[in-house]
């Protein structure tokens, strides 16, 4: 198994640099064609108030993404040329305001996607939910960005979540491509003294011996929380190993038309210290 086709959204283009960095870092280690994607969204139409009010339309989020438009492809193409790394490019003139809508029709042909979290301190023009209406609708495995402060990639340490629950399982095998290249790879278990199937044996050895048939040097390790919730003892894992890339499955549940991330798998976007591959 490995990724053959790397798709990575450009819409965040206050992040632009950091998104075409990964997407070249990625594309280096496993020698995928990369496809940039960028949406021009719809204007967004907002029903009046009023039998009489005619309907408003607000067009600031078109227009700011059609004036940067040209310097995203720009920027994108130079960076894949300069590193000759296959690619293309797709500009989305998009049927509605919903950015998500495009990302995850086209993400689920590639193999992985890359996208960058949103600071939920700015208005970036693309939708404060955009990241889990994707990686919870897309069905493919998704690396996230952090929305400030360096993106870098790194294989050196791999932490992977690990609670034996179906979205794990997804993620740390969708990952298989990444975790081959890493130097160390730990398999972490929150709390594993609280399950009581768990006692008497090590917590996450069995994935970690099942990811070692692949060739992965992984190791299982379980991980206290000392009075942390899941998210926040998964990030201090993380920051005391200095991982580069942390694998773990995106929790979540439907409610009307939005999708909503679980309190560990939203603490952990939030506070990103380094990207997070994402699977649903």
């Amino acid at each position: 198994m490995s990724y053959k086709t790397i798709l990575v959204s450009l819409n965040e283009v206050g992040r632009l640099s950091q998104l075409v960095a990964a997407a070249v870092a990625l594309a280096r280690e496993t020698g995928a064609h990369v496809s940039g994607l960028y949406v021009v969204p719809a204007v967004q139409v907002y029903p009046s108030v009023g039998f009489e009010a005619a309907p408003q339309v607000f067009e600031g989020n078109r227009s700011y993404f059609k004036d940067n438009a040209g310097r995203v492809k720009q920027v994108f193409e130079a960076a894949m040329q300069r590193e000759g790394v296959p690619h293309d490019f797709h500009l989305v003139d998009a049927r509605t305001p919903v950015i998500s809508d495009e990302v995850v029709a086209s993400g689920r042909v590639a193999d992985l996607v890359i996208l960058s979290a949103s600071d939920p301190d700015e208005v970036t023009g693309v939708e404060r939910d955009f990241v889990e209406q994707t990686v919870m609708a897309l069905g493919r495995p998704a690396i996230v960005l952090p929305y400030k402060g360096k993106a870098d990639i790194s294989f050196n340490d791999v932490v992977v979540g690990w609670d034996g629950g179906r979205e794990a399982a997804r993620a740390a095998f969708d990952a298989l491509p990444l975790l081959k290249k890493a130097a160390r790879v730990r398999v972490v278990r929150i709390d594993p003294q609280k399950d009581p199937s768990l006692r008497g044996s090590a917590a996450g050895v069995d994935l970690a011996e099942a990811l070692a048939r692949h060739g992965v040097k992984a190791e299982a390790q379980g991980y206290p929380t000392d009075g942390l919730d899941e998210g926040q003892a998964l990030m201090r894992c993380a920051e005391d190993a200095g991982a580069g890339l942390i694998v773990m499955g995106a929790y979540g549940h439907s409610r009307l038309a939005e999708f909503i991330f679980g309190g560990a798998t939203r603490f952990v976007l939030d506070r990103l210290v380094c990207p997070v591959l994402m699977s649903h």
